[in-house]
């Protein structure tokens, strides 16, 4: 019996792991659907998580209630993908819960039609709050920020409408600034990382921009280094200009800002609405517009 027990979490364990592992395959890598910012997406690793949970439970319907928490080693396939950041693994974690009440036995029916209807509920919830755009041939952004050639299924909140989350972060001193605080003039806010080749590479580019509108635009570097040591001496090497900021939690300031890569730029307007950018050349010449029109 023992023995029984121990397979079956073991095989319950790999099932979990082989689902996400497809699941992340297909979305994230191959990508035949063409879904832009992929990675992005908080419903995807909700819906692995839900039935690769689902499956290693079905597999262990009859295992003692206190050994299911292991079916959960299997989450540390988020953190390859940088999901496993709070408060959102949270959600990832009742998300398995649901699925483990739904495939007990002893549960009644009644409560297992909750759990699925909660768990569909997170599911839609974490789908419609997020874009949804199908990449075609010759995907791009034009200068105000909007997908070309492509199929907007659904767009939440429009790009000239988005307000930057309230993410938190600190200079060198460990002083804490506050991105939502960017109003009152034009902010052009760069994301990259000392490790990022393309980030380094655009720096002059970016230093001609921030020497052409001096005085005009206020200048925002964030920094996804984990290393704060590595960011530091960059620091200290070339004194860049503006502000310089860097994340505590890089992972977390991914999802709450929506970077699917990096370098990634914003250029917030005086009342704090943000347009996405990924090239300099685009966030520049946006940048230029925002200026003359003033």
């Amino acid at each position: 019996m023992v023995k029984q027990k121990i397979r079956n979490m073991g095989l319950g364990i790999l099932a979990s792991l082989v689902i996400m592992a497809i699941g992340f395959y297909f979305f994230l890598f191959a990508n035949p659907l063409g879904i832009h910012q992929a990675n992005l997406l908080k419903w995807i690793p909700i819906l692995l998580g839900f039935v690769a949970i689902y499956v290693g439970g079905k597999i262990n319907k009859n295992t003692p209630v206190g050994l299911l928490p292991l079916l959960f080693a299997s989450y540390v396939v988020f953190d390859l993908f940088h999901f496993f950041y709070f408060p959102f693994i949270l959600v990832l974690v009742a998300i398995g819960i649901l699925a483990l009440v739904i495939t007990r036995q002893e549960v009644n029916s009644i409560i297992k039609v909750g759990a699925g209807i909660a768990a569909a509920g997170i599911f839609l919830f974490y789908l419609l709050s997020q874009p949804l755009i199908i990449k075609h041939k010759g995907f791009g952004r034009n200068v105000a920020g909007e997908p070309v050639n492509a199929t907007v299924l659904w767009q939440p909140s429009a790009q000239k409408d988005q307000r930057l989350h309230t993410q938190t972060l600190v200079d060198a001193n460990n002083n804490k600034f506050h991105l939502n605080q960017l109003q009152g003039q034009t902010h052009f806010v760069t994301v990259w990382a000392t490790w990022c080749g393309p980030c380094i590479k655009g720096k002059p580019q970016l230093d001609s921009l921030k020497q052409v509108h001096r005085g005009q635009v206020t200048f925002v570097d964030v920094s996804l280094d984990e290393k704060r040591s590595q960011w530091q001496d960059f620091l200290e090497q070339y004194n860049p200009k503006g502000i310089q900021l860097i994340s505590t939690q890089p992972d977390a300031t991914r999802r709450n800002l929506e970077i699917g890569s990096i370098p990634c730029y914003f250029v917030v307007n005086e009342h704090g609405h943000y347009t996405t950018f990924t090239t300099l050349q685009q966030a520049g010449q946006a940048l230029a517009n925002t200026v003359a029109s003033k």
